[in-house]
């Protein structure tokens, strides 16, 4: 009996061994089925005054790529040792991978710590582009640098203090062209008092498949013209012979109480030239508190989207809101959006 009752010890000892050894199935982390507190983004009476370009200020139409020099060596030993802090959960390489992850994600260039947006950029490492709005012009080379240097990096000229910054995996894409779009045909995109959506044209160097990537942060003050803004990039987008994939920060004020989003929305979506990629969870991703309540503002409202149009149709794109622990409300250091993700197979 005492020999039975020991061999039993004994065997569940070494079975709690190798579960913690690893014979026991990795957890699953879930994402949040309701949602959590978040916002629009701002009221549309909200003036562009911190996104004002300057007025004398030339858009860049043309195509060209952009190439960061390198930071200097204390603000590089920073961020390396930022990296370095960062728990191992970043993303793993999907260059030998078929799936393919593309970010999006408002950084909140006049509310943040550029040294914690570049802490948090850092565990974002492995998706194969990244496209982020509102980024100030003196912090293009923090970001690039958070990322290890691994990445295209391209970015706007417009749109003063709150730009749009573009990363490409350089293991897995050849970059082909860049540019902002100020004008298609006679649709005015910028006035002069905005950003030009940005856009790469990039090559999988395994499938050979070309793609645009296109990131927006359209107007917020002024809904008329971010009407027009919407049906610029319809007609654009239509005009496009390869797939074109098109995500950030639209402000297009989707509700998901009543399933609609505003006139520029509408426009955007006309004619079906673009699908919109509904996430798999409607979740708020932008914070605001503009009466200091501690209360969003704006809840059940969604500025940040993604779309595709052509051939990037029917590849089954998945799009997520990512959700950390205690983004919202959010401080002065970490940014009012969350990011989202679009992930599919090719």
């Amino acid at each position: 009996m005492r020999i039975t009752t020991h061999f039993s010890r004994v065997f569940c000892t070494v079975t709690a061994a190798l579960i913690i050894l690893g014979c026991s199935p990795k957890p699953v982390v879930s994402r949040p089925t309701e949602p959590t507190a978040d916002p629009s983004n701002a009221d549309p009476s909200n003036a562009e005054s911190s996104n004002a370009e300057s007025s004398n200020a030339e858009p860049n139409n043309g195509l060209d790529l952009t190439v960061l020099a390198p930071l200097d060596d204390e603000l590089a030993s920073t961020t390396t040792a930022q990296n370095k802090a960062q728990p191992d959960d970043r993303q793993p390489s999907s260059a030998a991978s078929n799936t393919v992850r593309f970010l999006a994600w408002n950084v909140e260039s006049g509310g943040n710590d550029p040294a914690v947006i570049s802490e948090q950029l850092a565990t974002f490492q492995g998706y194969d582009v990244i496209c982020l709005s509102e980024v100030s012009q003196r912090n293009f080379e923090r970001y690039a640098s958070a990322l290890l240097n691994q990445y295209h990096e391209v970015h706007g000229d417009t749109g003063r203090a709150d730009r749009l910054q573009i990363f490409v995996k350089k293991e897995r894409y050849d970059l082909l062209a860049s540019k902002e779009l100020s004008q298609h045909r006679d649709h005015i995109l910028n006035t002069g008092n905005h950003r030009s959506p940005l856009f790469v044209r990039i090559r999988d160097k395994q499938s050979k498949q070309d793609v645009i990537v296109m990131t927006n942060h359209l107007a917020r003050g002024n809904a008329e013209f971010r009407q027009q803004q919407a049906a610029g990039l319809r007609e654009w987008a239509r005009d496009q012979n390869v797939p074109v994939i098109a995500l950030g920060d639209f402000n297009m004020d989707y509700d998901y109480r009543t399933m609609k989003g505003n006139a520029a929305f509408e426009e955007m979506v006309r004619d079906n030239v673009w699908s919109w990629l509904a996430p798999d969870d409607f979740i708020d991703t932008n914070w605001s508190d503009r009466d200091g309540d501690g209360n969003d503002n704006y809840p059940d409202s969604m500025l940040d989207l993604a779309f595709a149009a052509g051939a990037a149709k029917e590849w089954g794109i998945e799009c997520r809101v990512i959700v950390r622990p205690n983004d919202f409300p959010d401080d002065q250091s970490t940014s009012d959006h969350r990011p989202i993700e679009l992930v599919y197979t090719r």
